[in-house]
């Protein structure tokens, strides 16, 4: 992922500018070079509105993702459209908390400045939020768009790999390609799955034997899995991250059922939790929009692993619903590693015939179940419903994990079945809501919370 660069830029009227206030903007600069970005700032408060035209064109020369704009003082108020009309990256209004100072003056009129700023972005139709913090303060306060911010720039190169479409009947799996390209930047490469059989029996002896210690540590037993069916899960394994590769790839969504048992001899699922495990988030039964919303959960939460899920049952005496699914969970996320089991498939072809699926409960903690898609109309919505884990027995085969919502359960379940959400879902071990809906306000996604 490229390095972030952030501008930014103190505005303030030069009739108000005091060495208190040129002290302000310095700290606030030594702040936020504690970022993890690339900070282009413009070295001084710029006071007039030819200092801000040439403040904002500078900030497009260098291609920054995003710009602060600290209203360090109440500026004149034609900087703020001059600035606003030129940037096409989302703007991030910074204030200053404040009390009088000597002679009962009020210095700064920080967050009145701010209050016309968001004026003047919202009728420019500007991506905008709103952060006050004190300068010592200010990194901190801006996680929440920062991330937003380098969740959209990531998603402008993301690329998913989509192995064999869909698979039957599953209409909840499609989307238009062109629009995703368009609205998010995100390609999708389509990859048919003999290619996946092919490039297993052509890698290198350093791929196969880096795939079998993936394998290898990946549970820890194994339950009627044959030594030739291991093999066959690290040739898979292999495949896909060759492909990776090769493609570019920063995510999959497979076609996981009915042919790739039969073409490649085993079921795929233990192997889509290794390869989620391994930094490619992996969507099951050809869902593109689930791979989406794991690569935003994924982004958003720094770097977390999420998990592509159906919600299988619910109970709205304890508030909470039970998300599944069968054997191709991550196993960083498992409850207790000494209950991580490789097995053959509960169902394919009758039943406990060929392997592999991954089969434990779920760790408990703070997660945020969320699903980006389209409603009748082709418009982007996304679901998004925090709660937290609890502590789950592995009372069925697959991987189960229970969640008590925040929300009404009822008005949850009520929510996606008139709405017609689809039956997958991505859940991921943070709860970042306030983030996925300044997402949804940037990108123009409908946000559906209960």
């Amino acid at each position: 992922m490229k390095t972030m660069k952030i501008g930014y830029m103190a505005l303030s009227k030069a009739s108000w500018m005091t060495p208190r206030i040129e002290g302000i903007v310095a700290e606030t600069v030594e702040n936020l070079k504690t970022l993890p970005c690339q900070l282009v700032s413009c070295g001084k408060p710029v006071t007039t509105e030819a200092e801000i035209i040439e403040t904002s064109e500078r900030f497009l020369c260098e291609g920054v993702d995003a710009v602060i704009m600290h209203f360090v003082t109440f500026p004149a108020g034609a900087m703020i459209p001059a600035a606003g009309s030129r940037l096409n990256v989302p703007v991030i209004l910074l204030a200053n908390p404040e009390k009088a100072g000597p002679g009962k003056m009020w210095e700064q009129n920080s967050f009145c400045g701010a209050n016309l700023g968001g004026y003047v972005m919202n009728r420019l139709r500007r991506k905008y939020t709103y952060v006050k913090a004190l300068p010592k303060d200010t990194a901190k306060a801006l996680s929440t768009p920062l991330s937003v911010v380098r969740c959209i720039s990531a998603m402008k190169e993301l690329r998913i790999g989509l192995a064999g479409g869909r698979v039957p009947g599953f209409y909840t799996s499609n989307f238009d390609e062109m629009k995703l390209r368009r609205e998010f930047g995100t390609a999708v490469e389509v990859m048919d799955l003999i290619e996946v059989v092919n490039t297993a029996e052509h890698l290198s002896p350093a791929e196969l034997e880096a795939a079998r210690g993936i394998v290898k540590r990946s549970s820890s037993s194994v339950c009627g899995v044959s030594d030739g069916d291991l093999e066959l899960a690290a040739k898979m394994l292999g495949a896909f991250l060759s492909m990776a590769k090769k493609y570019s790839l920063d995510t999959f969504a497979v076609r996981c059922w009915p042919e790739f048992s039969d073409i490649f001899g085993i079921a795929p699922c233990a192997v889509l939790g290794m390869l989620s495990d391994s930094g490619y988030p992996t969507s099951c039964e050809g869902d593109v929009p689930g791979a989406v919303t794991m690569a935003i959960l994924r982004l958003l939460a720094g770097g977390g692993i999420p998990f592509f899920v159906d919600l299988i049952s619910y109970d709205e005496e304890s508030n909470s619903g039970v998300v599944w699914h069968c054997g191709a969970a991550p196993v960083s996320l498992c409850r207790k590693f000494e209950e991580t089991q490789l097995r053959l498939h509960m169902r394919v072809d009758g039943g406990d015939k060929k392997g592999v699926t991954n089969d434990f409960s779920l760790k408990g903690g703070r997660v945020t179940l969320a699903k980006l898609d389209q409603d009748v109309d082709g418009n982007y919505r996304m679901l998004i419903a925090p709660g937290t884990a609890i502590d789950t027995e592995p009372f069925i085969r697959g991987n189960p994990l229970t969640i008590r919502f925040d929300d009404p359960v009822p008005k949850l379940i009520d929510t996606i079945l008139q709405k017609g959400f689809e039956h997958h879902y991505a859940v991921i071990h943070a709860d970042v809501k306030k983030e996925l809906l300044l997402l949804c306000e940037w990108l123009h996604i409908e946000p559906v919370t209960i």
